[in-house]
């Protein structure tokens, strides 16, 4: 990757409050049009299917009928845009939750539907010096998946699905807990390929991609497809397991590289805050590891 993992790191600690971490949703609105509800929600400790049940039970509708663009951090303060295509629209916030803005708009939000997120991060004890010029060289950062997808014990109980030994499960869960083992094997392959190009890489906008394994994923040549292959059967999944679960995880590709755009370091007391806008999909929580 381009970054070099012998430099110095700033050290500190982040996440120590909600109010150290802050993700802002782009854009601020959706779409302009008329017959679809939406709202940008300030929340707090809540994930965003929470957030999501309570708009539902507000507007008397089903979990289904709120849209979202993708999910965010729990242990955060976030502003995140939802949509109501039900006939009924919200009156009153749930508590806990702090309306921004409303509007309407033509269609309701499907997963994906944003330009990124803008993120205020306090890295507490951390080195600012060191930082500014670390920031610089984590312009373009290895597109690791973060903790709070991989290290809740879902890629496991992900894996016990595809293997047909997982109990009966809410369908939102099954569907959760296989997109975590797709996310968990993404960073084995990131890991096994230690920052290098492979014969054979499948490319996207000038940017080599990894797999979020599934059948119906595009696959690349050469030495990318061995080290590919060769993490899919170290992990004892087959094609056969994928293939039963194609509907639900058809599998795609991702950029193994993101960029950190806009970023800046501001100096405090405490430390010093982060401010960077990453792209859909992007964790910050990846950043500030390589920070660190």
């Amino acid at each position: 990757m381009p970054t070099d993992p012998s430099a110095p790191g700033t050290g500190g600690r982040y996440k120590v409050s909600n109010d150290d971490f802050r993700v802002s949703e782009l854009p601020f609105e959706c779409p302009k049009g008329r017959g679809v509800r939406w709202y940008r929600v300030r929340r707090s400790g809540r994930d965003t299917p929470e957030v999501a049940r309570a708009l539902a039970r507000a507007a008397g509708c089903e979990s289904e009928d709120v849209g979202y663009a993708g999910l965010k951090d729990r242990d955060a303060i976030t502003e995140q845009r939802f949509t109501i295509a039900g006939p009924r629209g919200i009156r009153t916030m749930p508590p806990g939750l702090e309306l921004v803005a409303q509007g309407e708009t033509r269609n309701p939000l499907r997963p994906g539907d944003l330009d990124g997120n803008r993120f205020s991060m306090l890295v507490r004890g951390g080195d600012a010096t060191i930082a500014a010029r670390r920031i610089v060289e984590l312009a373009r950062f290895p597109n690791r998946f973060g903790p709070q997808r991989v290290d809740s014990g879902l890629p496991e109980l992900g894996r016990e699905v595809l293997l047909g030994q997982a109990e009966r499960m809410d369908p939102q869960r099954r569907r959760f807990a296989l997109i975590a083992w797709q996310a968990a094997t993404f960073n084995r392959v990131l890991d096994a390929r230690g920052g290098r190009s492979l014969s054979g890489d499948l490319m996207e906008r000038g940017v080599a991609t990894g797999p979020l394994f599934g059948t119906r994923m595009r696959w690349p040549r050469g030495a990318a497809l061995a080290l590919e292959e060769g993490v899919l059967d170290e992990s004892g999944i087959s094609l056969d397991h994928l293939d039963r679960v194609s509907h639900i995880v058809p599998g795609q590709r991702r950029p193994l590289v993101a960029h950190a755009i806009d970023a800046a370091v501001r100096p405090v007391p405490e430390g010093y805050w982060l401010d960077v806008t990453l792209g859909p999909g992007t964790y910050a929580t990846s950043l500030l590891q390589e920070m660190l």
